[in-house]
């Protein structure tokens, strides 16, 4: 293949990804910021999940939209650990992980070791190691916020 049917050919698939995305993630992620994050609050918590998923695989990541989810409150944690528990994609499960460390930042897993078990439950079932180490990073800082001490195999 010649270097411009290659870069053509590129161009191609990027272009086509883009348009993969659901409309309510494009109307979030493709437009100025305040308007999208005003879009993002008028959707319900279930569609706020997908579209931050979607949002932590775009270039750069829209890391915000976790905050945005956290300042709901507490009320959100059964709805993110659900949406945890039966999501089939690691990388999923890692930005999941990582809105529960924005949560833990607000004060919102304090007391809550239940939680805090159950993520480290679906990390120690990951099999993508660099998805697994980076989970547990952010399972760390979790633990540490909340005054859980970190569990460890011994040898």
């Amino acid at each position: 293949m010649s270097k411009m049917k290659f870069v053509v050919f590129l161009m191609f698939i990027i272009l086509h990804g883009c348009e993969q995305r659901p409309q309510e993630c494009r109307d979030v992620i493709d437009v100025p910021r305040e308007q999208g994050y005003a879009t993002f609050r008028s959707y319900p918590l279930e569609k706020q999940l997908d579209v931050y998923l979607c949002g932590m695989h775009v270039e750069p990541p829209q890391i915000g939209l976790a905050d945005e989810i956290a300042k709901q409150g507490d009320s959100t944690i059964p709805v993110v650990l659900q949406k945890l528990k039966t999501s089939e994609r690691e990388i999923d499960q890692e930005a999941l992980i990582y809105l529960f460390q924005v949560m833990s930042d607000r004060g919102l897993l304090r007391g809550r070791k239940d939680v805090i078990m159950e993520i480290g439950q679906v990390i120690d079932n990951m099999k993508i190691s660099q998805v697994k180490q980076r989970s547990e990073e952010s399972l760390k800082k979790i633990q540490i916020a909340n005054g859980v001490k970190p569990f460890t195999y011994t040898q």
